[in-house]
């Protein structure tokens, strides 16, 4: 009986711990409309934690679809490919914000119109033993 105690209790720190890492898109809100050859700000968010992690990429793609199959099977064409650095802002209206960091994302100017996946791909290490952490999330962009 002990053991499934402490099986369960170590299940629950290892699923508190890679949630706390979970980023999500701050901005634009969903089905927010962008025009094709503009450029728009994309805000993500990862909650602020005790648990030691190391950031390591960030790949911002949009994909052209009306039912897109999530950004795990299709990025779509890539906006930004690069490192995410989330830190708290001291700006008027951004102090109770978690960390995050914006994108300035620019539409391709041939991009149909219509309704995209704006799907991240996060990377991180988490923890002490530096466990890697991979999670995928989208927002809807209707493109014009």
């Amino acid at each position: 009986m002990q053991f499934f105690t402490s099986l369960i209790s170590l299940l629950a720190v290892a699923t508190t711990s890679v949630l706390a890492q979970s980023a999500k898109t701050g901005a634009p809100p969903n089905a927010t409309e962008v025009a094709a050859g503009s450029n728009f700000t994309m805000m993500v968010e990862r909650p602020d934690t005790s648990i030691g992690s190391r950031e390591i990429s960030l790949v911002i793609g949009l994909a052209s679809c009306a039912n897109c199959p999530g950004p795990s099977k299709e990025l779509g064409t890539t906006l930004y490919n690069g490192g995410f650095d989330p830190k708290f802002t001291s700006k008027p209206g951004t102090t109770t914000l978690p960390p995050h960091q914006n994108f300035t994302l620019t539409v391709p100017s041939t991009f149909p119109q219509g309704p995209a996946q704006l799907g991240v791909a996060h990377f991180a290490l988490v923890g002490a033993s530096t466990q890697p952490f991979f999670e995928t999330f989208s927002t809807t962009l209707i493109i014009t």
